[in-house]
């Protein structure tokens, strides 16, 4: 598909006192596009924002099946380390595979004490049993059916890639298994945001990271939305619960606008 405006990497840094530095991490297939509405919520609010655009994505399909887990994990580890070098602790929020890193991103040794709060949009943690076989089938079968769009509200879509790259499924499989091994070192405060209905990632996978991470858990149910929450119905509680909990939880920098 063409990909927008909307899915470049997107920034906010123009305030002059922000109320902190926000990081946001968005999906497997997907764009910033998918997550501009929360970083835009949130830049109005006071916030400097951060979205940042994964390697091999809103690009085709066959540069995402170069790229690997560590591709991804680098591009936003990096950001989290030059954020919180330069202004100090921070908050990470994702959706899908973009939870993953963020809660990746807390249990980093290299950033400890720098996340000083997760938003966690229906993160994934696992992939269905047909996964296993990525590996094996990836040299005769290039790509399957993908996964974008998976939205309740009427008349909003995804900008994402239309074929998904058994390769890129093999690396997104280890990812997700090493960041459920790492769950344990997750101590900052969680704000876990799940979907009662999601086509995308199973709602048992926020039960997987409430189970697993040593900090406190706050949960959100979002019961008019499917996967792409931030674009959904429940679109506007997920922007008020996170800005209410990054409050919380955020030393403070400034005083907004």
């Amino acid at each position: 598909m063409a990909f927008s405006e909307l899915s470049r990497p997107w920034q906010a840094r123009g305030h002059s006192n922000p109320l902190g530095r926000l990081l946001l991490c968005h999906g497997f297939t997907g764009t910033p596009q998918s997550m501009r509405p929360w970083a835009e919520d949130h830049a109005a609010r006071g916030w400097a924002v951060e979205l940042p655009l994964l390697p091999g994505h809103a690009t085709t399909e066959h540069d995402l099946a170069g790229t690997a887990w560590q591709d991804w994990y680098g591009c936003v580890r990096d950001a989290a380390l030059g954020l919180s070098a330069e202004h100090g602790p921070i908050a990470v929020g994702g959706l899908s595979m973009g939870g993953a890193l963020s809660l990746a991103l807390a249990a980093d040794p290299a950033l400890e004490g720098r996340i000083a709060a997760v938003v966690a949009v229906n993160p994934g943690m696992t992939l269905p049993p047909a996964a296993r076989l990525a590996g094996l089938i990836a040299p005769v079968v290039r790509t399957v059916p993908g996964i974008g769009s998976d939205i309740a509200r009427p008349g909003v879509s995804e900008e994402a890639y239309g074929r998904l790259p058994v390769r890129a499924v093999t690396q997104l499989r280890r990812f997700f298994r090493r960041t459920r091994e790492r769950l344990g070192a997750v101590q900052a405060p969680l704000l876990l945001a799940t979907s009662s209905v999601d086509h995308t990632v199973p709602p048992s996978d926020s039960d997987i990271v409430a189970a697993g991470v040593r900090g406190p858990v706050e949960r959100l149910a979002l019961t008019r939305s499917h996967h792409l929450a931030p674009l959904d119905h429940d679109a506007q509680l997920l922007f008020d619960s996170s800005a209410r909990f990054l409050a919380q939880h955020i030393p403070a920098q400034g005083g907004g606008r």
